[in-house]
């Protein structure tokens, strides 16, 4: 079933290139102008509590908009090729639902991690009370484990949501906890597998320029220090590049940075046609078949 995921991932860049090449653009420029903008509208005095905030709430809401609008088109052009038109992108209520569902996911993660954390305080204080301080330690850590393993769960089951909402019209998080049931490895197969290639891609994009810098970073051994001093020895580097050697390696981190986001996001679409069983080019009125 990853094959099946990820397969459908990579057909949509095939069959549909030029509208993953304008969606890539868009998320480059979009993500540049939102950051531009964030700078501009940021207060003078970083004491200003409520100015600081304003710009990050419409930053972070611009962001999701630009996702929002992505997701739907890479979902549109996977699930119903047909609707072409402007590469796939739309603004309207599939991209509303969509936004919303975002937001409300966001809102949701925040609140976790915030009575994570509340928790965390209180049985990692009540583990030093109660066992010696060694043990203590690598209880804190497997704590920590099984609540990362937990948010993973739940967000791998919870992400076919996005599509599940363009496909039904309306936004549903049930439906995906309901179809994804029994394929948690599949989808989180999938996505690995698909952070795996990029991460090489990467790799193989700094080796290109900085070969002899990873080549004493293996000989050395990958700690957390040699890591750092290795990423400090890479930044000296990439500053006395030729100019053209640096356009071509920012241009390859850029290309790649979209590639994986617009990547990710046919992947959900993947994911979802097939927990649904949809065939390729098979279009269903789910809408009605739901009510």
């Amino acid at each position: 079933m990853v094959g099946s995921i990820l397969g459908g991932a990579f057909r949509l860049l095939r069959q549909h290139s030029l509208a993953v090449l304008v969606w890539a653009i868009l998320y480059l420029v979009g993500i540049f102008a939102i950051g531009l903008l964030r700078i501009l509208i940021a207060p003078a005095d970083p004491d200003t509590v409520a100015g600081g905030l304003g710009a990050a709430l419409l930053s972070q809401g611009l962001a999701l908009a630009l996702v929002a609008v992505l997701i739907t088109a890479a979902t549109r052009a996977t699930l119903h090729p047909y609707k072409r038109g402007a590469c796939y992108l739309r603004l309207g209520a599939n991209e509303l639902r969509v936004f919303a569902l975002l937001v409300l996911l966001t809102i949701a993660t925040l609140v976790a991690t915030f009575l994570l954390t509340l928790a965390n305080g209180f049985l990692l204080g009540l583990l030093a009370w109660l066992v010696p301080g060694a043990a203590t330690g690598w209880l804190g850590v497997a704590l920590l484990l099984v609540e990362l393993a937990g948010l993973i769960f739940v967000q791998v089951r919870l992400s076919i949501a996005l599509p599940l909402t363009y496909l039904y019209e309306t936004i549903t998080v049930d439906e995906a906890w309901a179809q994804s049931r029994g394929h948690f490895w599949s989808i989180f197969g999938a996505f690995a597998v698909l952070a795996m290639l990029i991460a090489a891609a990467g790799l193989a994009l700094l080796a290109f320029f900085f070969l002899p810098i990873l080549a004493t970073l293996v000989q050395t051994g990958a700690n957390a220090q040699a890591l750092m001093e290795t990423l400090l020895m890479i930044v000296l580097a990439a500053k006395n590049l030729p100019a053209a050697s640096q356009v071509v390696l920012v241009s390859g981190i850029l290309a790649l940075t979209a590639l994986g986001f617009v990547l990710m996001t046919a992947t959900l679409a993947s994911a979802a046609r097939t927990m649904l069983g949809l065939q390729e080019g098979q279009v269903e009125d789910l809408r009605r078949k739901r009510g």
